[in-house]
């Protein structure tokens, strides 16, 4: 699994959308403390929906590795006739955001003849920082952060099909706690503060998700190295609790479907460890509100990295490594230095 810093979604185009709405609604609208109007309500659903189901692709290394250092690989290589590899948009998002994740998982247990079961636990920390610029003057900046707290657990069934298939099953989901902090700054924005408070900026909520998952996985040999494809759905879906307010009770859905093709390619021992390159290329197609929280309906992740045994140093430690990922035509693109922790040989 990817120990990396990721970037959520970015909330500055939304509301800069949400600029326009608001407008109008100054115009036409008395304010009402006690009533949402049906733009402002339209636009907290599909805020929460987008921030809800961000968070759980940012925080699945499966998905998605930002890292702990972001670059843009177009100015060491033109990649343009590949797709967007990156940009100043897309790094910009990448460098307003941060996740932390603590993953755990259990020793299998034989559960039968042929298959075993395992249990699996993450804990992850999404920060979100960025400034709203003013609807009049944009030289103005209204401070905002968004902050969300997952906690994942899921329990795989496990089969071996035949030497070289094997199937997963699993049946999991997540606990969710959303925050959102917007400061007036702006004279303009500060007029529609009963608008916005309690509803899409000022608030809190929860979410309960159900994420069941399939997996195949097929491992081969070329020229006498290991090779793995491998085919992974879940989805996500599930209600928002505690809210602030009704417009933030929402059904958030998310499906994520990824298909890779690892290549491993083993190496002299090192320190007496056995250690290996791999590379990695991968396409995740999106539906449901995921396809909001990375501005596409599929995007792609090649990678390269070094993984070293690591078992004798530190025991919950398997395998440490780094490597290099690119992440293209979504809207997070670019390339990112990442820690690879716990990856199987």
């Amino acid at each position: 699994m990817n120990l990396h810093l990721v970037s959520q979604m970015s909330t500055r185009a939304f509301y800069h959308r949400l600029a326009a709405v608001l407008a109008m609604t100054l115009a036409s609208f008395s304010l009402n403390a006690n009533t949402i109007d049906p733009a402002i309500r339209a636009a907290a659903e599909q805020k929460v929906k987008g921030d809800v189901t961000s968070a759980i692709v940012f925080t699945d290394a499966n998905l998605i590795s930002l890292g702990v250092v972001d670059f843009n690989p177009n100015s060491i290589i033109d990649l343009s006739e590949v797709g967007n590899a990156g940009d100043d948009d897309t790094l910009q998002r990448r460098s307003t955001l941060r996740s932390y994740t603590l993953p755990w998982e259990s020793d299998e247990i034989q559960l039968s003849p042929d298959w075993t079961g395992s249990t699996s636990v993450r804990l992850s920390y999404v920060n979100s920082t960025d400034n709203i610029n003013g609807l009049d003057d944009p030289t103005i900046k209204n401070p905002l952060e968004d902050i969300a707290y997952l906690f994942a657990s899921d329990f795989n069934w496990k089969y071996q099909i035949n030497p070289n298939w094997k199937l997963k099953l699993g049946a999991g989901g997540q606990l969710m706690w959303m925050e959102n902090t917007l400061t007036y700054r702006d004279p303009l924005l500060t007029q529609v503060k009963p608008l916005l408070d309690d509803v899409i900026a000022n608030t809190s909520y929860g979410a309960i998700m159900l994420d069941p998952s399939v997996q195949l996985t097929y491992t081969g040999d070329v020229l006498g190295h290991k090779w793995e494809f491998i085919s992974g759905f879940r989805y996500a879906i599930g209600r928002t609790v505690l809210t602030d307010n009704g417009a933030q009770s929402v059904t958030p859905r998310a499906g994520r479907w990824s298909n890779s093709f690892v290549f491993h390619y083993e190496l002299p021992s090192v320190w007496d460890k056995r250690n290996e390159m791999r590379f990695l290329f991968k396409r995740i197609d999106l539906s449901g509100d995921a396809i909001v929280a990375m501005s596409t309906t599929n995007y792609y992740e090649v990678g390269a990295g070094w993984i070293i045994d690591s078992s004798s140093v530190v025991s919950w430690l398997e395998t440490f490594g780094i490597g290099i990922t690119l992440n293209i035509n979504s809207g997070l693109s670019g390339g990112g230095v990442v820690f690879l922790i716990n990856e199987e040989f």
